[in-house]
């Protein structure tokens, strides 16, 4: 009987150890399928919320499939890795156990990487502007399944806080409505949709009606927006807008204005003065949360800080202020200490937070100071660095000068060994994390502000840098139609945009005007071939920012309006007038042609939003030049020419150096025609539609030729 009764135990153990089992693989299952959703993908922003209690989806017709077959609204949240405030919500909100248990129960959530996606990104964050007034990150909001928005919100606490509805109140909300009228939701939606076609409706295409020049109207826009005190733009929180600043610094030299020149200088000075610039590193955070550029949000991104390395070397040009080429130098260093992966290319961005505070990598206190440099060595460097009173997040000190810009190129040197010493011991803490996905387009402009380095500063090291992350771009794709936007560990997104194209085809061409192997610019002229063929719009319309192939659940958009970064219109725009002036057929030439002049209505009422787009006026065949050096490339007297070229801040030119015996006729590439040689010396020849002036073989001559070309004399008046 003893023996029955412990057989029957035993059975009755199996049977609940077998249940427990089958609960604990079901869960397992179940964890499968919520990780199995984000777990395979390229984002390491979306990778990092695979185990999330919300299940989470990737963006993709499959998602809207589940969310028309289960009847239920889409909840969609855009952020990226480095974002501040998208893990403060991660935290704060969709930690809730009561919002986990809302989402996964009334709708299907969708996870974007505004970074990978910036095609949903940009079409929601302007739907959100027309909706709350405001924009940013992260953007939550609730659509209906066939994508078309009810609500909008940015950060957002689980409960109502300061007179702000909370998460769990709206989506409570919107679930009744969905579920007990939805005939009015629906009635509405049609409103909606109208609403949305006229938020989206084609730009204005047609010739100007005056003869303005619309960089002229731009320049005038950004100027009278100057801080005349403290440089930048407004009177509080201040952007770095490299591009607005490239176009400003160019019309003021061309116009010989030197108020607008030393604006512009001022803004760098201080911007590379403040804390909004990490001072032991080089690199820009990514804008001053104040007007005086002392606390910076702290994230750091490749973009921002290629485009900001291209304009102090452009600075450096135009001022020959050894500050501009120091600032430059070290942005790059920064780059390649910090960003540049093993396998190759530039990650995508440092986050703001390292041991879950904001900014507290960048951040000191003076005794941390005085522990690191010793009592004697710390004080004066704490008087020129260290402000405990003012700009202080959490009681901690940004480095910064404090008394402001003034002889920080000397303060600098000076301080040399302290700023060593403190990146030394700052080593040693948590560094912030890194977004390591390449994107492309990001990689291209990191790849031009190498070579510009190459040039301006002759450093063999940065044109290396170049060649290699370019070599690494174009082995990415195994043609100029398999690019694609990001790659992280060996693996690719689908995804390709307009600024991948266009950006890489400037980098060839940059890295050409670098090393003068005519294979960049046959590159260049095979990827043009292929974006005009996928991304070019109706008629004069500019180019589509996806591809004309691609089947979405939103529109295909053409932008031109800009932030701190040239549109990939702009970079396309002034990518084929370059191939142009190197003699590119009509292919190439005739769509540049007319989508410049059907933008004429445009840039009349609209120039201040696109400075970069503007600047792509320099380059029409009616203005810009063409510079063709004649001589052995290494030989000192090319060398000699090359450098005058490099050392002055030339817009709208194209430049190349052709051996001695190249032929007298070049097919592809008329301008690498043959040339003579003055007196059997490296000979530069300036040209204007391939009518050029006398050549010249000295430096000096050269100068003068050039000179004319950044302070044109003044257009008579018709």
């Amino acid at each position: 009987m003893q023996a029955d009764k412990d057989l029957t135990s035993m059975s009755r153990i199996r049977s609940m150890l077998c249940l427990l089992a089958s609960v604990v693989l079901g869960l397992l299952l179940v964890g499968q399928v919520w990780a199995g959703h984000l777990s395979d993908e390229t984002s390491p922003y979306l990778k990092a919320h695979a185990d999330d209690p919300i299940m989470w989806r990737p963006w993709g017709q499959q998602t809207f499939k589940r969310a028309r077959q289960d009847d239920k609204l889409i909840f969609l949240s855009i952020g990226y890795a480095s974002c501040h405030w998208c893990h403060r919500l991660a935290r704060d909100t969709f930690s809730d156990d009561r919002v986990v248990e809302m989402l996964n129960e009334h709708f299907i959530s969708v996870l974007v990487d505004r970074e990978e996606r910036p095609d949903l990104d940009g079409y929601y964050m302007e739907i959100m502007q027309a909706m709350t007034g405001s924009s940013g990150w992260p953007g939550n909001f609730v659509l209906t399944a066939d994508g078309v928005p009810l609500f909008a919100v940015g950060y957002v606490t689980p409960e109502s806080e300061h007179g702000n509805p909370g998460l769990l109140l709206v989506l409570q909300s919107l679930v009744d409505e969905w579920k007990e009228n939805r005939a009015a939701i629906l009635k509405d939606l049609d409103t909606t949709r109208r609403q949305l076609r006229n938020l989206f409706k084609p730009l204005p295409t047609g010739a100007a009606s005056s003869r303005i020049d619309a960089r002229g109207t731009a320049a005038s826009s950004w100027s009278s927006a100057f801080d005349e005190t403290y440089g930048g733009f407004g009177d509080s929180t201040k952007f770095l807008v490299p591009n607005a600043l490239s176009l400003l610094l160019d019309q003021g030299l061309k116009l010989r204005d030197t108020r607008l020149t030393e604006n512009v200088y001022k803004t760098l000075d201080h911007m590379a003065a403040g804390g909004v610039r990490d001072q032991l590193h080089g690199a820009f955070h990514r804008y001053a949360v104040d007007r005086f550029w002392q606390v910076p949000h702290f994230e750091i991104m490749l973009s921002d800080n290629a485009l900001l390395a291209h304009l102090y070397l452009e600075a450096f040009q135009a001022s020959k202020k050894p500050l501009y080429a120091d600032v430059a130098r070290e942005i790059l260093d920064d780059l390649l200490t910090r960003f540049r992966l093993p396998a190759g290319g530039f990650a995508s961005s440092l986050d703001s937070e390292s041991q879950g505070r904001d900014g507290l990598y960048y951040t000191w206190t003076a005794e941390e100071v005085r522990s690191v440099l010793g009592p004697e060595e710390a004080e004066p460097f704490i008087k020129a660095y260290v402000d405990s009173r003012h700009g202080l997040v959490e009681g901690r000190s940004v480095l910064r000068l404090v008394d402001g810009p003034q002889s920080q190129h000397d303060l600098r040197k000076r301080f040399a060994g302290s700023l060593s010493q403190l990146r030394d011991a700052r080593a040693g803490d948590t560094p912030p994390k890194r977004d390591d996905k390449v994107l492309t387009s990001w990689n291209a402009l990191a790849v031009s502000a190498f070579a510009k380095a190459a040039q301006v500063l002759d450093d063999k090291r940065y044109r290396q840098v170049a060649r290699e992350t370019l070599a690494y771009l174009l082995a990415t794709a195994t043609n100029a139609r398999s690019l694609r936007h990001a790659h992280h560990e060996g693996k690719a997104t689908e995804a390709v945009f307009l600024d991948d194209y266009a950006f890489l085809i400037q980098a060839l061409i940059d890295v050409y005007e670098t090393e003068f192997d005519i294979s960049y610019l046959d590159h260049a002229e095979t990827f043009m071939r292929v974006l005009i063929e996928r991304f070019r719009g109706e008629h004069a319309e500019p180019f589509r920012f996806t591809p004309r192939e691609l089947a979405s659940n939103i529109p295909h958009r053409v932008i031109l309006d800009e932030g701190g970064s040239p549109s990939g219109n702009a970079a396309a725009l002034i990518a084929l007038n370059r191939l142009a002036l190197f003699g590119a057929d009509a292919e190439l030439t005739d769509p540049a042609r007319s989508i410049l002049e059907g933008l004429g209505r445009y840039l009349e009422t609209s120039a201040a939003s696109a400075p970069g787009l503007v600047s792509a006026l320099n380059y029409s065949p009616e203005e810009a030049h063409e510079i063709v050096i004649v001589g052995k490339l290494d030989e000192p007297d090319t060398q000699s020419l090359l450098r005058e070229v490099y050392s002055s801040p030339l817009r709208g030119t194209v430049l190349s150096v052709i051996p001695p015996d190249a032929p007298l006729e070049n097919e592809k590439w008329p301008l690498l025609a043959g040339r003579p040689l003055l007196s059997d010396k490296a000979t530069a020849y300036v040209c204007r539609k391939r009518l050029c002036d006398l050549p010249v073989d000295t430096p000096a001559q050269l100068s003068k030729r050039l000179d004319k070309i950044v302070h044109p004399e003044p257009a008579s008046a018709p």
